[in-house]
């Protein structure tokens, strides 16, 4: 149940920077907040020692807003040391609960939202956090030194205001009503406004420098092209909190910079204590070596229940073979996902349908493009796109020209490359930065050869290909991005970030009638038309044939030392990977006991059941 705390009106503090008018909090204010869930980590769990795990490629910044803010090691970055947000929604309950505040009052507006700082949070340089630290990431959002039009245009369009009362209580006024206020309004988290100096260096100036951080771990370690580590901040505020207990276990944490195709290596080696395997070939026929068989190295695959996120290959709008919505919707019917399906993965998978699948919005009626050469053919004549010989047979020495087929009895490696009438062929490359899918992508490339349409791979470092995808340098980009509870279609498909580079509309794709629909979603109160618009975006996505949508699974497989603990329920039901919500923990004593056993050869006991379905969602799908 939730506490509801009525208190009297207080006095206000003294008005911040531009503030004309003192902000007061409203009479007779009812304090919200939520401790009655439970917390996310286990009582069982060990504070301390050091967790090695890995990351594909060396940070391209420290920061956590401006060019490249947003690459593999961001997720790190945010989780552990600076994106610490007002509120959070539990993992296991969905319920919101405190975070960085202790309480909040919705008002009848629907947009204004007051909020109780936790008085006992410090920065790692043990100065207070205060209101102002929101303020100012409010006003740093808006900054141009920060080279940031995603930040600019959510400070705009999200925020009317964020008003300081007193050192410990804001103000948050929305732009709009929303039918989600805490989700809206109070992910935003603190920046030290006693230590960032804003100013046209500020992007260089920082780009490589950790940050003073309000999470439980700093930056303490930095060797480039080699490791990032993370050192535990001493006192940490949040110790012993309720909803903080059992999670951010270790003391330190080292990210090695491995390539993604060598990590089952470096866990073989214990350089590393977890994988999270995603490669169902590696998962099925690798995992036979010594220390799997003697128990060393466990497996488990937790089923968990979470949106999947925007996963697939996206083609680049501003390329010009992908101007064409015939060409597009040909490339879509060559995607063979039931071969890749049955003869590389195990058949382990289901086809990612809908570009908000695992959500209330994901329309029920959308279908994937399905494996249909014949419909492709249709759509590259449509194109404009036929055989060489097709080609020639229409000039005006097509009779010479058959004349000489007859005689030459040679041919070009690429007459089978299928062109168009100006001789451009039906070719394009694809950037990825994954090693591990380079055998999806080989089979791909064999399906689209033999339709006439070359493929070229370029495998580049993941930060390269990352950052390719963002600045649109690419025709078609494998591309990965999570997501959260709720979908957020603004970031992938407004008009807004068609024009600029940097944002996640790798795709360069914007309508007027996205634009209106998506605003829809975000603004109205009535869930029918939140769902009717997102149900419209979903069939236009589709028909624009821009995204090829992959693959998903219900599940996390981990591989893991032994002395790796985990809860009894395993990772909190709402992840896509088990660093989501950190409850893990290094147990002392197993790992002694563990070194002892490699020492003599000792098997320990292996567990039979590999599947774990602590939320019972196998039954539930079934």
């Amino acid at each position: 149940m939730r506490i509801v705390l009525w208190v009297s009106a207080l006095l206000a503090a003294a008005p911040l920077g531009a503030q004309d008018v003192a902000v007061v909090l409203p009479p007779g204010i009812a304090w919200s907040t939520n401790y009655d869930d439970p917390p996310i980590g286990s009582p069982e769990a060990i504070r301390g020692g050091t967790f090695n795990d890995w990351i594909g490629a060396y940070p391209l910044t420290f920061r956590l807003v401006g060019p490249n803010s947003n690459d593999g090691f961001a997720g790190w970055n945010r989780l552990f040391t600076m994106a610490f947000s007002l509120v959070k929604r539990h993992p296991v309950t969905d319920n919101y609960i405190p975070w960085m505040a202790t309480a909040w009052s919705v008002q009848d507006d629907q947009r204004t939202v007051y909020v109780r700082l936790d008085p006992d949070a410090r920065w790692s340089d043990g100065e207070p956090i205060t209101a102002d630290d929101w303020v100012f990431t409010y006003e740093m959002f808006q900054s141009p030194h920060i080279v940031d039009p995603f930040y600019a245009i959510l400070a705009q369009e999200t925020w009317e205001s964020i008003d300081k009362i007193d050192d410990y209580t804001l103000r948050i006024v929305g732009k709009d009503p929303s039918w989600r206020p805490l989700w809206d309004f109070l992910g935003i988290w603190p920046t030290p406004s006693h230590v960032v100096t804003l100013d046209s260096t500020w992007v260089e100036r920082t780009n490589n420098e950790p940050q003073v951080a309000p999470g439980p771990y700093i930056v303490t370690g930095r060797e480039r092209g080699e490791s990032v580590t993370f050192s535990r901040v001493d006192g940490w505020w949040g110790e012993g909190k309720h909803y903080f207990r059992g999670l951010y276990n270790p003391d330190t944490i080292q990210l090695r910079i491995v390539p993604e195709e060598r990590s089952l290596d470096y866990l073989r080696l214990g350089q590393i204590d977890v994988l999270q395997e995603n490669t169902a070939r590696t998962w099925n026929e690798d995992y036979t070596f010594e220390a799997v068989r003697n128990g060393w190295i466990k497996r488990a695959r937790v089923f968990v229940d979470f949106p999947q996120g925007v996963y697939g290959l996206a083609m680049n709008l501003e390329a010009p073979i992908f101007q064409d919505k015939d060409f597009r919707k040909a490339i879509q019917y060559l995607f063979n996902f039931e071969r890749l399906n049955r003869n590389l993965m195990f058949d382990e998978y289901l086809r990612i349908s809908s570009f908000f699948e695992g959500t209330e919005y994901a329309n029920p009626d959308i279908e994937p493009y399905s494996f249909d050469p014949q419909r492709a053919r249709e759509h590259l004549a449509r194109a404009g796109y036929r055989r060489p010989s097709e080609n020639r047979s229409r000039g005006l020495l097509a009779s010479a020209g058959r004349m000489l087929n007859g005689l030459i009895t040679t041919r070009a490696a690429d007459d089978d490359i299928l062109v168009n009438e100006r001789g451009e062929k039906a070719s394009f490359s694809i950037v990825y930065g994954s090693k591990g899918l380079e055998r999806h992508l080989t089979v791909m490339q064999q399906d689209y050869r033999r339709a006439g349409v070359e493929v070229r791979l370029r495998l580049l470092e993941p930060g390269a290909a990352f950052e390719r995808g963002l600045e649109r340098k690419y025709e078609m980009h494998l591309m990965g991005r999570g997501t959260s509870f709720f979908p957020d279609p603004r970031q992938y498909l407004h008009t807004e970030f068609r024009d600029t580079t940097n944002n996640n509309n790798v795709w360069g794709f914007g309508t007027p009638q996205v634009d209106s629909l998506i605003e829809v979603f975000e603004d109205d109160l009535d869930l029918e038309d939140r769902q009717a618009a997102m149900w419209r975006i979903d069939e236009i996505v589709h028909d624009e044939a821009f995204h090829i949508p992959f693959w998903g699974a219900p599940f996390v497989r981990l591989a893991y030392w032994d002395y790796i603990g985990w809860p009894d329920n395993w990772l909190p039901k709402r992840v896509l990977a088990y660093n989501d919500w950190p409850v893990f923990w290094i147990d002392p004593d197993r790992k002694a006991a563990l070194e002892e056993a490699m020492r003599t050869g000792t098997p320990l006991p292996v567990d039979q059941e590999i599947d774990k379905d602590p939320y019972d969602l196998v039954d539930d799908r079934q």
